[in-house]
Protein backbone atom coordinates (compact mmCIF):
# COMPACT_ATOMS: atom_id res chain seq x y z
CA UNK A 1 0.00 0.00 0.00
CA UNK A 2 1.57 3.26 -1.17
CA UNK A 3 -0.03 6.65 -0.69
CA UNK A 4 0.96 10.30 -0.72
CA UNK A 5 -1.21 11.67 2.06
CA UNK A 6 -3.49 10.41 4.83
CA UNK A 7 -6.69 12.00 6.08
CA UNK A 8 -8.77 11.61 9.19
CA UNK A 9 -12.15 12.11 7.53
CA UNK A 10 -15.20 12.74 9.68
CA UNK A 11 -17.81 11.77 7.10
CA UNK A 12 -20.65 12.94 9.35
CA UNK A 13 -21.30 13.56 13.03
CA UNK A 14 -24.48 11.50 13.07
CA UNK A 15 -24.54 8.14 14.86
CA UNK A 16 -27.18 5.52 15.60
CA UNK A 17 -25.65 4.81 19.02
CA UNK A 18 -25.61 6.92 22.19
CA UNK A 19 -22.74 5.43 24.17
CA UNK A 20 -22.46 7.05 27.59
CA UNK A 21 -18.71 7.52 27.18
CA UNK A 22 -18.78 9.05 23.69
CA UNK A 23 -16.85 12.31 23.39
CA UNK A 24 -19.66 13.77 21.24
CA UNK A 25 -22.82 14.96 23.05
CA UNK A 26 -26.20 13.44 22.11
CA UNK A 27 -27.40 16.51 20.20
CA UNK A 28 -24.39 16.22 17.88
CA UNK A 29 -24.82 12.47 17.40
CA UNK A 30 -28.49 13.08 16.61
CA UNK A 31 -27.86 15.66 13.90
CA UNK A 32 -29.76 15.21 10.65
CA UNK A 33 -27.41 13.75 8.05
CA UNK A 34 -26.17 16.43 5.69
CA UNK A 35 -24.89 15.54 2.23
CA UNK A 36 -22.40 18.02 0.81
CA UNK A 37 -21.43 16.04 -2.26
CA UNK A 38 -22.50 12.94 -4.19
CA UNK A 39 -20.03 10.04 -4.38
CA UNK A 40 -18.89 11.14 -7.83
CA UNK A 41 -18.26 14.66 -6.47
CA UNK A 42 -16.03 13.35 -3.70
CA UNK A 43 -14.25 11.07 -6.15
CA UNK A 44 -13.56 13.99 -8.46
CA UNK A 45 -12.46 16.20 -5.57
CA UNK A 46 -9.84 13.75 -4.33
CA UNK A 47 -8.68 13.00 -7.89
CA UNK A 48 -8.23 16.71 -8.60
CA UNK A 49 -5.53 16.92 -5.91
CA UNK A 50 -3.28 14.64 -7.96
CA UNK A 51 -2.53 12.68 -4.78
CA UNK A 52 -3.13 9.09 -3.76
CA UNK A 53 -4.94 9.10 -0.42
CA UNK A 54 -5.31 6.85 2.60
CA UNK A 55 -8.68 7.94 3.96
CA UNK A 56 -9.55 6.97 7.52
CA UNK A 57 -13.34 7.21 7.39
CA UNK A 58 -14.98 7.81 10.74
CA UNK A 59 -17.79 9.75 12.38
CA UNK A 60 -20.36 9.43 13.90
CA UNK A 61 -21.15 6.13 12.28
CA UNK A 62 -19.99 6.26 8.65
CA UNK A 63 -21.90 3.20 7.42
CA UNK A 64 -25.25 4.99 7.85
CA UNK A 65 -24.18 7.67 5.34
CA UNK A 66 -26.40 7.65 2.21
CA UNK A 67 -24.69 5.90 -0.74
CA UNK A 68 -21.88 4.86 1.61
CA UNK A 69 -20.91 1.80 -0.42
CA UNK A 70 -20.90 3.68 -3.72
CA UNK A 71 -18.74 6.34 -2.10
CA UNK A 72 -16.22 3.73 -0.92
CA UNK A 73 -16.35 1.98 -4.29
CA UNK A 74 -15.48 5.15 -6.16
CA UNK A 75 -12.81 6.25 -3.69
CA UNK A 76 -11.01 2.91 -3.72
CA UNK A 77 -10.56 2.96 -7.49
CA UNK A 78 -7.47 5.11 -6.94
CA UNK A 79 -7.12 5.44 -3.15
CA UNK A 80 -7.08 3.35 0.02
CA UNK A 81 -9.45 3.55 2.95
CA UNK A 82 -9.67 2.44 6.57
CA UNK A 83 -12.89 2.37 8.53
CA UNK A 84 -14.10 2.89 12.06
CA UNK A 85 -17.57 1.36 12.47
CA UNK A 86 -19.93 -0.21 14.99
CA UNK A 87 -20.90 -2.78 12.31
CA UNK A 88 -24.63 -2.32 12.73
CA UNK A 89 -25.87 -0.94 9.40
CA UNK A 90 -27.11 -3.15 6.57
CA UNK A 91 -24.87 -1.28 4.09
CA UNK A 92 -21.93 -3.35 5.37
CA UNK A 93 -23.26 -6.42 3.55
CA UNK A 94 -22.98 -4.56 0.24
CA UNK A 95 -19.64 -3.13 1.34
CA UNK A 96 -18.31 -6.68 1.80
CA UNK A 97 -19.46 -7.69 -1.67
CA UNK A 98 -18.49 -4.62 -3.67
CA UNK A 99 -15.29 -3.26 -2.08
CA UNK A 100 -11.89 -4.80 -2.83
CA UNK A 101 -10.34 -5.89 0.51
CA UNK A 102 -6.91 -5.07 -0.92
CA UNK A 103 -7.89 -1.40 -0.93
CA UNK A 104 -8.85 -1.42 2.76
CA UNK A 105 -6.02 -0.84 5.23
CA UNK A 106 -8.08 -2.01 8.23
CA UNK A 107 -11.54 -2.02 9.79
CA UNK A 108 -11.69 -1.08 13.46
CA UNK A 109 -14.96 -2.60 14.64
CA UNK A 110 -16.12 -0.89 17.80
CA UNK A 111 -17.74 -3.41 20.16
CA UNK A 112 -19.84 -1.21 22.44
CA UNK A 113 -20.86 -3.88 24.93
CA UNK A 114 -23.39 -1.96 27.02
CA UNK A 115 -24.97 -0.03 24.16
CA UNK A 116 -25.51 -3.24 22.19
CA UNK A 117 -27.39 -4.71 25.13
CA UNK A 118 -29.73 -1.70 25.04
CA UNK A 119 -30.19 -1.73 21.28
CA UNK A 120 -29.49 -4.29 18.57
CA UNK A 121 -27.68 -6.94 20.59
CA UNK A 122 -24.71 -8.87 19.29
CA UNK A 123 -26.21 -10.78 16.35
CA UNK A 124 -25.94 -7.99 13.77
CA UNK A 125 -22.37 -7.19 14.76
CA UNK A 126 -21.32 -10.85 14.57
CA UNK A 127 -23.08 -11.39 11.24
CA UNK A 128 -21.40 -8.41 9.62
CA UNK A 129 -18.01 -9.26 11.13
CA UNK A 130 -18.27 -12.82 9.85
CA UNK A 131 -19.18 -11.60 6.35
CA UNK A 132 -16.27 -9.16 6.25
CA UNK A 133 -13.80 -11.76 7.51
CA UNK A 134 -15.01 -14.31 4.95
CA UNK A 135 -14.25 -11.80 2.19
CA UNK A 136 -10.73 -11.23 3.52
CA UNK A 137 -11.05 -7.78 5.09
CA UNK A 138 -8.42 -6.94 7.74
CA UNK A 139 -10.63 -6.50 10.80
CA UNK A 140 -10.01 -6.19 14.51
CA UNK A 141 -12.36 -5.39 17.37
CA UNK A 142 -11.82 -2.61 19.90
CA UNK A 143 -13.66 -2.11 23.19
CA UNK A 144 -13.61 1.25 24.98
CA UNK A 145 -12.16 0.30 28.35
CA UNK A 146 -14.43 1.94 30.88
CA UNK A 147 -14.07 0.38 34.34
CA UNK A 148 -17.30 -1.57 33.82
CA UNK A 149 -16.09 -2.81 30.40
CA UNK A 150 -12.84 -4.00 31.94
CA UNK A 151 -14.84 -5.91 34.55
CA UNK A 152 -16.93 -7.53 31.78
CA UNK A 153 -14.06 -8.17 29.40
CA UNK A 154 -14.47 -11.94 29.65
CA UNK A 155 -18.06 -11.54 28.42
CA UNK A 156 -16.82 -9.78 25.30
CA UNK A 157 -14.14 -12.42 24.74
CA UNK A 158 -16.76 -15.18 24.96
CA UNK A 159 -19.09 -13.44 22.48
CA UNK A 160 -16.35 -12.88 19.90
CA UNK A 161 -14.48 -16.19 20.27
CA UNK A 162 -16.59 -18.17 17.73
CA UNK A 163 -15.35 -15.82 14.98
CA UNK A 164 -11.73 -16.02 16.09
CA UNK A 165 -11.82 -12.41 17.22
CA UNK A 166 -10.75 -10.79 20.47
CA UNK A 167 -11.49 -7.33 21.87
CA UNK A 168 -8.60 -4.88 22.10
CA UNK A 169 -8.93 -2.52 25.08
CA UNK A 170 -9.12 1.06 23.87
CA UNK A 171 -8.08 3.77 26.31
CA UNK A 172 -11.07 5.66 27.66
CA UNK A 173 -10.65 9.42 27.55
CA UNK A 174 -13.48 11.28 29.20
CA UNK A 175 -15.80 11.43 32.20
CA UNK A 176 -17.39 8.29 33.62
CA UNK A 177 -19.11 7.95 36.96
CA UNK A 178 -18.11 11.53 37.79
CA UNK A 179 -14.40 10.78 37.30
CA UNK A 180 -11.99 11.87 34.58
CA UNK A 181 -10.19 9.12 32.68
CA UNK A 182 -7.57 7.87 32.03
CA UNK A 183 -6.34 9.62 35.20
CA UNK A 184 -8.98 7.86 37.32
CA UNK A 185 -8.02 4.32 36.35
CA UNK A 186 -7.25 2.38 39.52
CA UNK A 187 -4.11 0.28 39.83
CA UNK A 188 -6.31 -2.78 39.31
CA UNK A 189 -7.82 -1.26 36.17
CA UNK A 190 -4.35 -0.62 34.81
CA UNK A 191 -3.16 -4.15 35.47
CA UNK A 192 -6.27 -5.56 33.78
CA UNK A 193 -5.83 -3.19 30.86
CA UNK A 194 -2.18 -4.17 30.34
CA UNK A 195 -2.95 -7.87 30.57
CA UNK A 196 -5.81 -7.62 28.06
CA UNK A 197 -3.72 -5.49 25.71
CA UNK A 198 -0.95 -8.08 25.71
CA UNK A 199 -3.42 -10.87 24.97
CA UNK A 200 -4.93 -8.89 22.09
CA UNK A 201 -1.54 -7.99 20.59
CA UNK A 202 -0.57 -11.67 20.58
CA UNK A 203 -3.92 -12.72 19.12
CA UNK A 204 -3.74 -10.23 16.25
CA UNK A 205 -0.01 -10.68 15.56
CA UNK A 206 -0.65 -12.41 12.19
CA UNK A 207 -2.98 -9.60 11.11
CA UNK A 208 -0.55 -6.88 12.19
CA UNK A 209 2.25 -8.61 10.32
CA UNK A 210 0.12 -8.82 7.18
CA UNK A 211 -0.73 -5.11 7.25
CA UNK A 212 2.91 -4.12 6.72
CA UNK A 213 2.51 -1.02 8.89
CA UNK A 214 0.76 -0.54 12.20
CA UNK A 215 -2.83 0.70 11.95
CA UNK A 216 -2.76 4.49 12.21
CA UNK A 217 -5.44 4.24 14.90
CA UNK A 218 -3.13 1.96 16.84
CA UNK A 219 -5.25 0.89 19.80
CA UNK A 220 -2.75 -1.92 20.36
CA UNK A 221 -0.37 0.65 21.87
CA UNK A 222 -2.91 2.24 24.21
CA UNK A 223 -1.40 0.62 27.30
CA UNK A 224 1.49 3.10 26.96
CA UNK A 225 -0.97 5.92 27.63
CA UNK A 226 -2.40 4.83 30.95
CA UNK A 227 -0.74 7.70 32.78
CA UNK A 228 -1.51 10.34 30.15
CA UNK A 229 -0.66 11.37 26.63
CA UNK A 230 2.71 12.82 25.70
CA UNK A 231 2.89 16.29 24.19
CA UNK A 232 4.23 16.86 20.70
CA UNK A 233 4.33 20.64 20.89
CA UNK A 234 7.44 22.11 19.30
CA UNK A 235 8.32 18.99 17.32
CA UNK A 236 8.71 18.78 13.56
CA UNK A 237 5.40 17.50 12.17
CA UNK A 238 4.07 16.46 8.75
CA UNK A 239 0.47 17.51 9.47
CA UNK A 240 -0.78 19.59 6.58
CA UNK A 241 1.77 17.93 4.31
CA UNK A 242 1.38 14.16 4.65
CA UNK A 243 -1.64 14.19 6.97
CA UNK A 244 -4.79 16.35 7.12
CA UNK A 245 -8.15 16.41 8.81
CA UNK A 246 -11.36 16.63 6.76
CA UNK A 247 -14.77 17.58 8.17
CA UNK A 248 -18.18 16.75 6.63
CA UNK A 249 -18.42 19.80 4.36
CA UNK A 250 -14.99 19.17 2.83
CA UNK A 251 -13.00 21.75 4.78
CA UNK A 252 -9.41 20.64 5.31
CA UNK A 253 -7.09 21.63 8.12
CA UNK A 254 -3.66 20.55 9.22
CA UNK A 255 -5.28 19.09 12.37
CA UNK A 256 -6.67 22.38 13.64
CA UNK A 257 -6.58 25.92 12.22
CA UNK A 258 -5.67 27.37 9.81
CA UNK A 259 -7.95 26.23 6.98
CA UNK A 260 -6.08 24.69 4.04
CA UNK A 261 -9.04 24.99 1.68
CA UNK A 262 -12.04 22.90 0.77
CA UNK A 263 -11.88 19.67 -1.22
CA UNK A 264 -15.30 19.96 -2.86
CA UNK A 265 -14.64 23.57 -3.84
CA UNK A 266 -11.26 22.62 -5.32
CA UNK A 267 -9.37 25.06 -3.10
CA UNK A 268 -7.40 22.60 -0.96
CA UNK A 269 -3.64 23.11 -1.11
CA UNK A 270 -1.42 20.90 1.05
CA UNK A 271 1.67 22.33 2.66
CA UNK A 272 4.93 21.71 0.85
CA UNK A 273 6.79 20.34 3.86
CA UNK A 274 6.75 19.74 7.58
CA UNK A 275 6.31 22.45 10.22
CA UNK A 276 6.59 22.81 13.97
CA UNK A 277 3.65 21.40 15.96
CA UNK A 278 1.70 24.21 17.61
CA UNK A 279 -1.46 22.38 18.64
CA UNK A 280 -2.80 19.26 20.37
CA UNK A 281 -4.90 16.93 18.26
CA UNK A 282 -4.89 13.14 18.39
CA UNK A 283 -2.16 10.98 19.84
CA UNK A 284 -2.45 8.34 17.12
CA UNK A 285 -1.75 10.69 14.25
CA UNK A 286 0.88 12.63 16.19
CA UNK A 287 2.71 9.39 16.85
CA UNK A 288 2.83 8.62 13.16
CA UNK A 289 3.57 12.02 11.68
CA UNK A 290 5.75 13.76 14.26
CA UNK A 291 9.34 13.02 13.33
CA UNK A 292 10.74 12.12 16.73
CA UNK A 293 7.50 11.09 18.42
CA UNK A 294 8.50 7.65 19.66
CA UNK A 295 11.89 8.74 20.96
CA UNK A 296 10.59 11.87 22.64
CA UNK A 297 7.73 9.99 24.27
CA UNK A 298 10.11 7.52 25.88
CA UNK A 299 12.44 10.28 27.05
CA UNK A 300 9.83 12.79 28.21
CA UNK A 301 7.42 10.47 30.01
CA UNK A 302 8.88 8.92 33.18
CA UNK A 303 5.73 6.85 33.65
CA UNK A 304 6.79 4.60 30.74
CA UNK A 305 9.46 3.14 33.02
CA UNK A 306 6.74 2.09 35.48
CA UNK A 307 4.76 0.53 32.63
CA UNK A 308 7.80 -1.47 31.55
CA UNK A 309 8.27 -2.61 35.16
CA UNK A 310 4.67 -3.81 35.33
CA UNK A 311 4.97 -5.63 32.02
CA UNK A 312 8.22 -7.29 33.10
CA UNK A 313 6.61 -8.44 36.35
CA UNK A 314 3.61 -9.87 34.50
CA UNK A 315 5.87 -11.78 32.09
CA UNK A 316 7.83 -13.29 34.99
CA UNK A 317 4.61 -14.51 36.64
CA UNK A 318 3.56 -16.21 33.40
Amino acid sequence: MTYDIEADWILSNTCNYRCEYCFAPPHILGEKLQIYGAPRDWQAAFAATGLRWLLHITGGEPSIYPSFVELCERLTEQNFISLNSNLTHASLRDFAERIDPQRVNFINAGFHLEERARRSGDKIFLTHAETLLARGFPLFVSLVATPSALERFDDAIEILAPLGLMPVPKLFRGIYGGKVYPQAYSSGDKRRFIARAREAEAHYAPLLGMLGERPTIDVFSDSTLLEGEPTFLGQDCDAGYRFVRIVPNGDVTRCGPPLLGNLLAGTFKPRTGSAICDTQFCYYFCQKYTGTARESRAAAAPWTRELRRLLTGMRSRH
